[in-house]
Parts: structure tokens; sequence; C-alpha cells
């Protein structure tokens, strides 16, 4: 496969576009069991798949995203579906800030080399960097509404990686990189 990242960039943003909802009140929290079901299946395989064919292209910056953000799936899913996590909210929602601001500082490393990139990649990790820290804060219904934001933000960018090979500059990315003179 010549551009795996649209699989990763699926695989983020359905689950994270879910989440959101519930977070900021939109969907049903009785659906978190199914949402956990796509966190794992859908959010934590496709970011691996995607991880793993972008690591064997050489494109070590978004395998390491992808692999860190499937790995946040699976751990909410895993803790959701043995009940830690929802114990964990309950008895020590320190933990799960802790987590949530460790994310953030994931992201905001990851968001860095972005400003050399484009506009998309900066949109997305500057949103999921400020929504982590929203939720690290326990402020979730903004937290929901940001990563709904990241979520719409991947989903344009893995339309990028599937329409522009295709049709080429379909869709803008807003392109940051110095141009050769």
């Amino acid at each position: 496969m010549k551009d795996p990242v649209a699989i990763g960039l699926f695989g983020f943003a359905v689950p994270l576009f879910i989440l959101a909802g519930m977070f900021a009140g939109y969907l049903p929290m009785e659906g978190l069991g199914l949402t956990l079901a796509f966190a794992l299946a859908f959010g934590g395989a496709c970011m691996y798949v995607g991880g793993a064919l972008t690591w064997q292209i050489g494109n070590s910056y978004v395998a390491t995203a992808f692999f860190v953000y499937g790995s946040f799936f699976l751990a909410l899913a895993i803790g959701g579906f043995t009940g830690m996590l929802p114990a964990a909210l309950k008895a020590a929602p320190s933990v799960v800030a802790v987590w949530y601001f460790l994310m953030a500082l994931i992201s905001f490393i990851l968001f860095i080399p972005t400003m050399k990139l484009n506009v998309g990649l900066v949109l997305m990790f500057g949103l999921l960097t400020i929504g982590f820290v929203v939720m690290g804060l326990g402020i979730t219904k903004i937290g929901g509404l940001l990563f709904g934001a990241t979520a719409i933000v991947g989903f344009y960018l893995a339309a990028v990686h599937v329409i522009n090979p295709l049709m080429p500059n379909t869709l803008p990315v807003g392109s940051l990189a110095k141009k050769a003179a």
C-alpha cells in the first residue's frame, strides 16, 4: 500500500467522534459499551494496522502517532470492559486526570513538528492537546466538543489521503513546508 495513513486516521476519527458526543452530552452514555467495542476493534485495530504500514514505508512520525492513540483507545476499551475505568472515575478520578494530562503532553510533542507540515495537522494536534488538558481538568462537555472538532479534522485528513491520490489537489491541507528557492 502506497499511503496507509487514511486507515489510521479513520480508526482515530470514528471512535473519537462517538466518544466526543458522549462527553459533550449529545449521545447517551448507555451506548458506552458499544463505543468501547468501536474503540477496541475499529480504533485500536485500524490505528495499529495504519501504524505498522506507515512504519514499513519509513514514516516514523505518523506510525508513532497511530500507535500512541491506538494504545489510548485499547486502554480505554480494556478499562471500560473490565470495570476498572468506571471504578477509577468514581474512586480515584485523579488517576484518569493524570492519564489525560500525559496524553496532552504526548499530543503537544506531536503538535510541534506539525508547524512545518500543514494546517490540517496543526489543527488536529492542537485541538487534541487542548481537549486532553480540558478533559484532565474535568470539563467534559467542552472536552467533548474539542474532541469532536478533532475528529472532524481527522475525517478531513483521511479524505485527503483517499481522494487526493486519485484526484490531485482536490482537498487542500495548507502546506507549511518551506518552498525551495
